[in-house]
Parts: C-alpha cells; structure tokens; sequence
C-alpha cells in the first residue's frame, strides 16, 4: 500500500491532493514531533548565525557537528542542484543545506518564533521556538547520515537564536521522517487531526499518552 505522505511529494500525486481539497475533501493526521534544545549561547555554537537573504553577507558555512566530512550552508540558493522548492520558502525562513565538498546533499527549512502556514491542515500555527519542515535528502545519497546532519544543523541553528524547542510535524504514516527525528531525539508531543468534507470540518490537537 502506498504511503499518503509519498503521493503529495511528486507533482501527480500533489495534483490529486490539490484537486480533491478542491472539492471539498481532505483528511490529515499530523505527529507534532518536538525537542528541548541545550541554553548554549551564539557564542558556544561559533559566530553568530544569521537568517539568510539573497545577499552573500549573510551566508555562514561551518562544519558538521554530526560529521566532518559534511559542511552546512546557510543560503537560499545552496540547493539549486536539488531543484529545491526555494520559491516556497517563507520570508521569516533559513535553508539550511548539507554540502560535501562543495556539492548539496540535502537541504531543510527553517524558522525561529514565528507563525507558519500549514497547508494540510489549512491553517497557520504559531511556534514558540523552531520549526523544521521541507526536509530532503539527494536519494543518491541516503543513509550516510546527511538527514541526522541537518537536523543537528537546525537544532544548533536554533540554539544560537536562543530557541529553547524545535518542533516538526510529520504524518502519521511517514515512518522513514518518523525514525529520523526520533533518532535524533525528538519525541512525540501529539497529534493534530483534520478532516473537512464540503462545509463540515473537524479539528483536533491529540496529546501524546505514551
């Protein structure tokens, strides 16, 4: 059985999704995902990290914490090469790009205390601390530890714009996201439901019982 989460990835599957919510159908559960992150300063995680722009005064590069061999980019344009949905990317976000000699690996979004559009849920929610979405890694290259690089990378990127949390939301039957952010720490907080038929709609934030 194919994944509901795989079918909105491609342009298709996007398109089908697109055109029932259009009908008036749609049905989500999404696992909010979270982790308290350490009180290190700008100071204790390098030079101050700064969201990028389209200026190159903005970008920082600095060393992967979770491997050396891997570098982390912050600038909008570092995924090119992955064909990034950078046109998607909100104003208040950063890119934050995997690079191994020079060459994208994988790429996330980014964005500290700030109010974020979901479109599965259509709604917008407000975080207090990151939020972590778009996550991608090149499939050529999977399983090397560039995903755990990225989420190390956001969470370090968050820790020097003093956020004390970073917060994913992954769907429920997306067990490969799933196990990357437990892997890296984060637990599931709850688990928000929506579903909307024509006028009628139902919408509710499930805590966490484990």
């Amino acid at each position: 059985m194919v994944s509901l989460w795989r079918l909105t990835r491609n342009q298709y599957g996007r398109k089908l999704y697109e055109l029932l919510a259009q009908a008036g159908i749609t049905a989500t559960a999404m696992r909010q995902y979270a982790v308290d992150l350490p009180n290190k300063t700008a100071t204790e995680v390098g030079k101050p990290i700064r969201a990028d722009n389209s200026s190159h005064a903005s970008v920082h590069t600095w060393t992967s914490e979770s491997n050396s061999q891997f570098s982390i980019v912050s600038r909008p344009d570092a995924p090119a090469s992955l064909d990034a949905p950078i046109a998607e990317k909100l104003p208040a976000e950063t890119v934050l790009t995997v690079c191994e000699k020079g060459v994208a690996r994988g790429y996330l979004f980014i964005s500290v205390n700030t109010t974020v559009p979901i479109d599965v849920l259509e709604c917008k929610l407000s975080f207090n601390g990151a939020y972590i979405r778009r996550v991608y890694v090149d499939q050529a290259h999977r399983n090397r530890g560039v995903a755990t690089a990225l989420i190390t990378a956001a969470n370090r990127y968050a820790s020097a714009r003093d956020a004390t949390q970073a917060v994913a939301l992954v769907a429920i039957d997306n067990r490969p996201s799933q196990a990357l952010f437990e892997t890296c720490g984060f637990t599931v907080r709850s688990t928000r439901v929506y579903a909307r038929i024509g006028p009628l709609s139902i919408r509710h934030q499930l805590p966490n019982t484990q």
